[in-house]
């Protein structure tokens, strides 16, 4: 049968399936690069807050790095936040039964 009445020949099953590799490959890249680019992107902001907690301006760490203030005062804020919340006692949270 012929690819014109809908059933694939033998080679383009082939093409078919080197092209599914072909995307698949390529989205594993894909998944693998952001991933690199988001923990680049983690360490560049844990080291602007390393700068201002290590005692240099905001505004200079900032000018450095080519953001603005309030960006680094947010940065350095939320670090802050994340310590706090993961110094605090939390009780445990008890729920009545629906039992009685």
């Amino acid at each position: 049968m012929s690819a014109y009445r809908g059933v694939m020949t033998g080679s383009q099953d082939t093409a078919k399936d080197a092209a599914v590799q072909a995307i698949r490959a390529a989205d594993a890249e894909r998944q693998a690069a952001q991933a690199a680019a988001r923990e680049a992107q983690r360490r560049w902001e844990a080291a602007l807050v390393a700068a201002v907690e290590a005692g240099h301006a905001p505004s200079a760490v900032a000018r450095e790095a080519g953001v603005t203030r309030n960006r680094v005062s947010q940065l350095v804020s939320a670090r802050r936040a994340a310590e706090a919340e993961g110094r605090a006692h939390r009780t445990p949270r008890i729920v009545p039964s629906p039992f009685g």
